[in-house]
């Protein structure tokens, strides 16, 4: 299969087309703004089938690679997030918005992603277990030290984690276990890609206004966006050669190091503080979306070599 046919994929124009239905249609953003939970718990429990039945109860190697990907998603690109917003975010509600796309995990995005690119399937699934498993922690303590001053309703913000987080990697380990996966497999593609047009037609009719009266604060979002995303994965890449990591390993430290779960960011955004603050967001996952569009053109030559492998045992 040529690589055009990944760049032009289904998942990629359902993409382009919320953001222009969420740019000439707009008026759909109430109802979106009800149905963007439900829509996102949906794309992260299918997404979640993909992991093993048992997966989660062999704690040992899910605890040891999930330190790395914690370290990685948290301590380096969520702190470095954070920082660059304080000194160089003048907004609050953009600035909130920038501390909630530091506490998320990463993208779920990143099995699928890492299934064409080859990545270590291990380490991508115990980095993201283990990420998700840390954010029930690493949310709640963020959003105490830097929303303080804010009036929030806590219990929300703890029944939003549950919902979004807890509840998806349950409901998904009971459908594995309960074999319902095999039922919901063929039409995964089709029930994530009418979710992922709600999610992001969502934001983006959320934020048009606020797109239009671009801002020098807007540029900063973009530009920290830029370095988190691309810098980082030029900095892992170079790492993983240093210390001569094979490469399908350092593929998977790669997406787990620079891909933020936007849908996630976005939505919490939407239904605890503002439109303004879901802005963030929405930058983010247009550069996310640029960024795994160039891995794809960047490492062709796997896509390309995995694509003969499947012809010559056919």
């Amino acid at each position: 299969m040529a690589l055009s046919t990944y760049l032009f994929s289904r998942s990629n124009l359902i993409f382009l087309l919320a953001l222009i239905c969420g740019i000439i249609l707009p008026q759909g953003f109430p109802i979106g703004n009800i149905l963007i939970l439900p829509a996102l718990m949906v794309i992260l429990t299918i997404t979640l089938l993909r992991f093993p039945r048992g997966f989660l109860l062999r704690p040992g190697p899910l605890f040891s690679a999930s330190i790395r990907s914690n370290v990685m998603n948290y301590l380096v690109l969520g702190n470095f997030i954070i920082l660059a917003s304080i000194f160089l975010i003048h907004k609050q509600e953009l600035w909130v918005g920038m501390v909630l796309i530091a506490a998320m995990p990463p993208s779920v995005a990143t099995i699928p992603l890492g299934n064409l690119l080859r990545a270590d399937k291990t380490s991508v699934f115990t980095g993201l277990a283990g990420a998700y498993l840390g954010a029930l922690l690493i949310i709640p303590l963020i959003g105490l030290g830097f929303f303080k001053y804010i009036h929030l309703n806590y219990w929300t913000i703890i029944l939003l984690i549950l919902e979004l987080i807890l509840l998806p990697l349950a409901l998904s380990r009971l459908a594995v276990d309960k074999a319902w996966d095999k039922i919901i497999e063929p039409y995964e593609e089709t029930i994530i890609d009418y979710s992922s047009f709600l999610v992001f037609y969502t934001i983006m009719a959320s934020s048009r206004n606020l797109l239009i009266n671009w801002s020098s604060d807007l540029f900063v979002i973009a530009l920290i966006a830029f370095v988190s995303i691309f810098f980082f994965a030029f900095a892992i890449g170079k790492i993983g050669n240093y210390f001569h990591d094979p490469e399908n390993k350092n593929t998977s430290f790669l997406l787990l190091g620079t891909m933020k779960d936007c849908g996630l960011a976005g939505c919490i955004a939407l239904i605890l503080f503002n439109q303004e603050t879901a802005l963030p967001s929405l930058i983010f996952a247009i550069f996310t979306f640029i960024y795994m569009n160039w891995l794809k053109y960047k490492m062709r030559h796997i896509i390309n070599k995995s694509n003969n492998k499947e012809k010559n045992t056919i």
